[in-house]
Parts: structure tokens; C-alpha cells; sequence
């Protein structure tokens, strides 16, 4: 039969023996793009997969990635877009009949909200419910749109906690996530469960660095959002102003840009501001080209649970990685033999040019480092880790039997 190997504790290898594929059904409202490559790679793997037969059901609630109008008019036809979604999935499942086991990858929550009121007898035996990361946690508590005390805060939390509890099981990325989730939504520990993302291998690849002391460029990729800590690169920035063979490059727009752009106004820096979209291959030829990539540093709870999709690119590729010091961290790499990423504290950007200036000043640091990174992602963060895993959690048809590693 089929043999794969899962990622079990350290120093085991689980291997899974299969004579037969396991039906699963892709339920969601999804769009494949690649600005949503966790949903893209992971739908990809699972119908590439050995151990499964899978059908797509999806009605993309999204038009495109970037572009939509942002006023009443935008919003109202957003929101009537995401509602026709949704009633529309809910009927194609119907006429496709009961399925087994499905899986409804990001934005899942109100896909399994609206299962959640179907009769027991046409839901699906089991649900995966792919939660990425908790809506009411980014929408209130990190990015602040909503109040917490108010009405609307209130009734997402209610809409979350239905669809985890209606689930069978509910992935996050990471355990700090999974903890979490549990805690603020009232959940037994062993229904949320991390899984790493899916990312694009194919163009984030590994290129071997060729470190040139004569100069450095540090590089951030982000959507600007309140976690990645801005402020703290911009601080760092402002620090090594004077030191000429030291250059940063941050690419990305979103929440924070205006808090950006007020701190670097008029000032002289050695700093190239890339606001506009980028594509994927032109951001893996950014992380070819950096020294050092920069991670998250800001100062909020979410922080410290999560591994940021750059933090899986960059370390794909093979670059040298300065990034908070936060839970996940030092959860991640607790017992490792070596160090996959330079750390300082979250929201000190006076630490962070520091640890940037001794970096800039050794090639052979930032090899070390870089080498380090990729032998992280290939043991811990690559999607055949991910898919490993989904293989006993998604229900393979298979039987866990230990072997020596």
C-alpha cells in the first residue's frame, strides 16, 4: 500500500500505510489567489494527495484581491456578495447530498455557521473547520475595528464560538493559537490543533546566499498591520542612518501606513519605501536579493502567538531572520540544536539596530543564520510537514505504525 511519513514528536517518524483513498469534500467560499496562499497550496496538496479523493465545492465570496471600492456603496455590495456566497454553497451542498468528510478551508466560519442550522441528519459526519486565525481576535482585540464592549463585537464572538463548537475539529497555525482559541471560546484542548500553512515552494525556493560585507540590505515584506511593528523597523531605521552600507527596503501598505509615512517625513534615511502591489515572484527576487529579512516586533498579545507567512517565505528561500522574541519563538525552537533566527524584543527598536548593525558586520553570521533558517523550514514549516499531518487529522484511511527515525 501507500507509505507516508508524519511528523510525530521529535526524533520519531510516524509512517501511515494506505491501500485505499479517503472521499473528502472542499467545502468554502474561497478565493484561489495568491494572496491567499494558505487556501491555494492546501486545496492544491490535498487533491495532489495520495490519500485522498477530493471534491471542490466553492463560491468565491471575494471579486479580486485588491482593487474593491472602500465606501458605503463597496462595503453594502461586499457584504451582499459574502450573503449570496454563502446561500448559494449552503445549496450546492445539498444537491451534492451528505458527504463524509469535509473540510472548509479560510474564511470558514460562517460557512460551518450556516451548516451549524442544517438538520443533524444532511451534515456532514465530520467537519474541519480551518480557522487560520480567529476573526473576532483580529477584528477586535489586534486591529481594533470593533469595540469590545459593543453589540457587534459581541454577536462575531456568538457566530465564532457556534461554528468552533459545530466543528469536529478546528485548525490554527500555531499551538500558542490553538491554546488560545480554546481558552477564549471555551473549547476542549485536543478539538483545535496546529497545522503549519501552505505556501507557494514553488517560487519561494531555496537560493543559496553569497554574503558581500560591502554592503546589507535589510528587508520587511508586510500588509502593515498593527502585529508586524512598524514603528520598531522605522526606529531601527532612523538608528543606522549613518551607517551607509546598511540599506533597508520595506514592501507593503495597509493600517499602519500613515503612522510610516508621518515618521520618515523629511528625514534622511537609508530606507526604499515599496507601497505598491507586488507579485509573487517579485517578492521571492526581494528575498533572494536582502541580507536580512525582518520579521514581526509589535508589542500586542497576538504577537506572541503567531508565524507570519514572511517568516515561512524567508526562511523557504534561505535568509538570515531577525524577528521578535515571543512565545511562538521560543516554544518553536525550544530543544533545537541550533538557532534559526536572530531574536530581539518585540517593540524596541533600538535592540533591533543592534542586532541588525552585528549582522551587517559579519557574512559569515548572516550564512550561518540563513542556513539555519531553511533547515527550520524543512523540519518544522514546509507543506509536506503540513501535509503530513492533515493525513491522520482529515481521517486517511490509514494506521499510525511507529518506525526508528
Amino acid at each position: 500500500g501507500r507509505v507516508q511519513e508524519q511528523a510525530g514528536a521529535p526524533g520519531q517518524v510516524v509512517t501511515l500505510r494506505s491501500n485505499h483513498k479517503t472521499a473528502l469534500l472542499v467545502l468554502g467560499v474561497h478565493l484561489e489567489a495568491e494572496g491567499y496562499p494558505n487556501v491555494r497550496y492546501r486545496i492544491r496538496d490535498l487533491k495532489n494527495s495520495p490519500w485522498f479523493e477530493t471534491t471542490e465545492i466553492n463560491v468565491p465570496m471575494w471579486r479580486r484581491v485588491a482593487g474593491s471600492r472602500g465606501d458605503g456603496v463597496g462595503r453594502v455590495s461586499a457584504l451582499l456578495r459574502a450573503l449570496f456566497a454563502h446561500l448559494l454553497l449552503l445549496a450546492k451542498y445539498l444537491r451534492h447530498g451528505r458527504a463524509a468528510v469535509v473540510y472548509v478551508p479560510y474564511p470558514a466560519v460562517f460557512v460551518v455557521w450556516g451548516l451549524s442550522w442544517l438538520p443533524r441528519r444532511i451534515r456532514p459526519n465530520r467537519v474541519v473547520l480551518d480557522a487560520f486565525i480567529s476573526l473576532y481576535d483580529t477584528v477586535v482585540n489586534d486591529r481594533q475595528l470593533l469595540p469590545p464592549e459593543g453589540r457587534r463585537a459581541a454577536l462575531l464572538k456568538q457566530i465564532e464560538k457556534r461554528a468552533f463548537t459545530a466543528a469536529d475539529r478546528v485548525i490554527v497555525d500555531t499551538a500558542q493559537s490553538a491554546a488560545y482559541v480554546c481558552r477564549e471560546f471555551g473549547l476542549p484542548s485536543d478539538k483545535v490543533v496546529d497545522v503549519p500553512l501552505s505556501t507557494n515552494q514553488q517560487t519561494f525556493h531555496f537560493m543559496p546566499y553569497h554574503p558581500d560585507d560591502a554592503s546589507c540590505t535589510v528587508l520587511f515584506i508586510g500588509t502593515f498591520i498593527p502585529l508586524h511593528g512598524l514603528e520598531a523597523i522605522i526606529d531601527a531605521a532612523i538608528a543606522l542612518r549613518d551607517c551607509a552600507h546598511i540599506r533597508f527596503r520595506i514592501v507593503g501598505a495597509g493600517q499602519t501606513s500613515q503612522t510610516v509615512a508621518n515618521r520618515i517625513e523629511g528625514r534622511r534615511l537609508n530606507l526604499e519605501w515599496v507601497a505598491e502591489w507586488q507579485s509573487s515572484e517579485a517578492l521571492a527576487a526581494m528575498i533572494g536579493d536582502a541580507d536580512i529579512c525582518l520579521g514581526i516586533f509589535g508589542a500586542g498579545n497576538k504577537t506572541q502567538r503567531v508565524c507570519p507567512f514572511k517568516i515561512y517565505n524567508y526562511a523557504a528561500c534561505g535568509r538570515a531572520i531577525v524577528t521578535g522574541d515571543t512565545e511562538w519563538i521560543r516554544f518553536a525552537t525550544t530543544g533545537l540544536g541550533y538557532r534559526p533566527f536572530e531574536t530581539v524584543p518585540v517593540n524596541d527598536g533600538a535592540m533591533l539596530a543592534q542586532a541588525i548593525s552585528r549582522l551587517a558586520e559579519s557574512g559569515e553570521a548572516r550564512r550561518q543564520l540563513a542556513k539555519n533558517s531553511r533547515r527550520f523550514y524543512e523540519e518544522t514549516l514546509s507543506n509536506e510537514i503540513a501535509m503530513s499531518r492533515f493525513a491522520v487529522l482529515l481521517g486517511a484511511s490509514a494506521d499510525p505504525v511507529e518506525s526508528e527515525s
